[in-house]
């Protein structure tokens, strides 16, 4: 019988959870909600879990989706478009709830705390739909948990400037702040054992990494594993656009648009705030063992690419 049902796992976060949760448990125990069952990847359909066709902007496939689920993770959606998003998650918790789902884990982010890890308004724009998600969950009756997942060390390029290794020398910013960088790894092994282990009921926890890192150290980092010459320049953020503007760049995240600059330029000043500073000691816990470092994910990152090529 299926206990536990993942949404995104063709994704970054959700293959991770999917890839550990299967150590676990028993793939006779798990389901996958995708959109389209028919370019599921091999190695979902090899580990033998349940497949089952839902959409968030389609509400009438996930109450068979979610059919039978004791717990259900809700990764949100990869959009910095925050009506777009909430109706979406809107529309996965309403499901969740006629199909009587016991349990719903919801993959926050980690803005809005304070540096004390008390939870605050945040003033990035990417945060806004993810609070208007918790706070309808948290009226939903329903049984949940809030994962604010720390920012991920594999996504540096949208708190760099979008800093290209392989031939950019600066990194430009309209902002710095500490971040608790925490890799995907960590984040899916952990998300799976909360799952598998049930219990923080109507919590918000914060899953980060151990140390706070602020951008202009990680431009240091940079140099370091490329051995040159890295520059770190806080600008405008008017200069931040003028210098990111580029054609022809896609959604989910259109990073060369100047509407889309102007919404992420807000990001920053959360981290100036210390929105996204809180080393919160929760994820190390259930791994029970240290967590990834910045460096070590970075210099696998780099020097895997450029052994490729």
């Amino acid at each position: 019988m299926v206990k536990f049902v993942l949404t995104g796992v063709t994704g970054r976060l959700g293959s991770q959870v999917l890839k550990y949760l299967l150590d676990l448990v028993p793939a006779s125990e798990i389901a996958v909600v995708v959109r389209n069952p028919l370019k599921v990847p091999s190695d979902i359909t090899s580990s033998n879990v349940e497949i089952r066709e839902g959409d968030f902007s389609k509400p009438e496939l996930l109450d068979i989706a979610f059919k039978d689920a004791e717990k259900l993770l809700i990764i949100s959606v990869p959009s910095i478009e925050h009506e777009f998003r909430v109706k979406h998650h809107v529309n996965a918790i309403d499901a969740a709830k006629r199909a009587n789902v016991k349990h719903i884990y919801y993959t926050s982010l980690m803005f809005g705390t304070d540096t004390q890890g008390h939870l605050i308004d945040s003033v990035a724009h990417v945060m806004q739909a993810h609070l208007d998600t918790e706070a309808y969950l948290a009226k939903s009756g329903l049984t949940y948990t809030i994962l604010r997942e720390g920012l991920y060390s594999e996504s540096y390029p949208l708190y760099t400037g979008f800093f290209d290794y392989k031939k950019d020398n600066e990194v430009c910013v309209p902002g710095d702040g500490p971040i608790t960088w925490v890799c995907l790894a960590d984040l899916g092994e952990g998300t799976a054992k909360l799952m598998v282990n049930g219990g923080h009921e109507q919590e918000t926890l914060l899953l980060t990494g151990s140390t706070p890192i602020t951008i202009s150290t990680v431009s240091d980092m940079f140099a370091k594993i490329l051995k040159r010459p890295i520059t770190f320049r806080i600008v405008p953020v008017n200069e931040y656009i003028e210098n990111h503007v580029r054609p022809g760049s896609t959604p989910p995240y259109p990073t060369g648009e100047e509407d889309f600059l102007k919404k992420w330029a807000t990001s920053f000043k959360a981290l100036e705030r210390g929105e996204s500073a809180v080393a919160d000691p929760l994820l190390k816990q259930v791994l029970g063992r240290e967590l990834v470092p910045l460096i070590d994910t970075l210099t696998k990152l780099f020097q895997s690419d450029l052994n490729s090529n």
